[in-house]
């Protein structure tokens, strides 16, 4: 399984859209028996729909010649949620049509709806399903993960699901449920799908991010004014050199994704086995594969669950570093490294997931040039094909 590649995206570099990444993952779902995209296929929240479905082209036609007679499951993410929420719209509005019940709409619904239209036309010979919020393969409970933003305390999910419990529920201690965690992200999602959608939506977009870095800044001054001092006396410096200053990344996640490139895997892995622990998922398996944060992990144990439970996270396909110092890089190595997959073998290994990391290679070998004297500078690792040319791969 895979997850996250954020096809169509302007926040990052789309390796499915390369022929080269193709190719490196072309023999894993070719040894595949069941494929299952783990959410963020496309991107609806930073790319509109006709570009995210034009740049997902390379990966589906990959997916086309390694797939006929297995079968293709996809679960929804974040940026792709929308296409649940159309899919809901158009069964109730041919109810509303129709008036015939819903048995006898399923064919005419799921035929007509655009997304499943869509990989029916380029999948001929593939079995397609959905499944949201989660799945099991064998004895793993798979899930995109991105309930976990209502967990991460201070982000605007959280704010929006204790707001919500405590105004419309009546505060308790009670347990988030499914529609809690839902009620909490779907405006935030909606809102960006249809910025996204309108004419110079990834302009706007950009500008709006940029306006919430800003804002975020002034109140890290307030807050910390010691750290701020520092930060701006080492621009003036990098100035006084010749030297550009270190710019702002392309895109901030206060929206879309709390956690930010970089960032230590143990707050948003707490957060996840939070979700886990309050929807009784825990009490269902002892093995979570998950996705959403963008770091690969492989069969760790969280603090907010049973010491048997343990979690594996499929990790990302699009390149997205922060374009800062060398060792704001060097942790966006360490954490967020793209270009990684879930096999679970259900005779091999007793089911338990495994962790195959594709672009491992790439990763140690700029790491160790990071940590040499002749160390690059990030500016010149700015796309994955930066990377490639760097290390002599193209």
């Amino acid at each position: 399984m895979i997850s996250d590649t954020h096809l169509g995206a302007w926040t990052g570099d789309n390796l499915l859209t390369h022929e080269w990444a193709c190719e490196t993952l072309r023999p894993e779902l070719e040894r595949a028996d069941e494929v299952v995209l783990l959410g963020d296929f496309v991107d609806l929240l930073f790319a509109n729909t006709e570009q995210a479905f034009r740049s997902a082209g390379r990966f589906v036609d990959l997916l086309a010649q390694t797939l006929s007679g297995k079968r293709l499951v996809w679960l929804a993410g974040n940026h792709d949620h929308h296409v649940l929420v159309r899919r809901l719209e158009s069964l109730i509005e041919l109810r509303v049509a129709t008036g015939e019940p819903d048995e006898q709409l399923r064919e005419r619904w799921q035929s007509g709806f655009y997304f499943e239209a869509f990989l029916r036309r380029r999948l001929p010979g593939t079995e397609i399903d959905f499944a949201y919020p989660s799945y099991r393969v064998g004895d793993v409970l798979l899930s995109h993960g991105h309930y976990l933003d209502g967990e991460v305390r201070g982000s605007v999910p959280n704010r929006l699901l204790q707001g919500g419990m405590r105004r419309l529920g009546g505060w308790s201690a009670a347990a988030a449920s499914i529609e809690d965690y839902e009620a909490a992200l779907v405006p935030l999602t909606e809102l960006l799908y249809v910025q996204a959608q309108l004419p110079k939506g990834a302009w706007a977009e950009q500008r709006i991010q940029s306006e919430l870095r800003r804002i975020a800044q002034a109140a890290a001054i307030v807050a910390a004014p010691g750290r701020e001092l520092v930060r701006l006396g080492r621009a003036i410096g990098l100035r006084a050199q010749g030297k550009p200053a270190p710019r702002p990344p392309a895109a901030d996640y206060m929206l879309a994704r709390v956690v930010r490139p970089g960032t230590s895997v143990w707050a948003s892995l707490n957060a996840y086995a939070h979700v886990c622990r309050n929807l009784g998922w825990d009490r269902e398996a002892k093995w979570f594969v998950f996705a959403h944060t963008h770091q690969p992990l492989a069969g760790v144990h969280a603090a907010a669950t049973g010491s048997g439970a343990r979690f594996w996270n499929t990790g990302s396909w699009i390149y997205e570093p922060p374009d800062g110092s060398v060792r704001e890089y060097l942790r966006y190595v360490r954490h967020n490294w793209p270009g990684s997959a879930i096999v679970i073998d259900t005779v091999q290994r007793g089911g338990e997931p495994q962790l195959i990391e594709l672009l491992a290679a790439d990763r140690e070998a700029l790491r160790a040039w990071f940590h040499s004297s002749n160390a690059p500078s990030v500016h010149q690792v700015q796309s994955y094909a930066d990377v490639r040319r760097l290390l002599g791969r193209t």
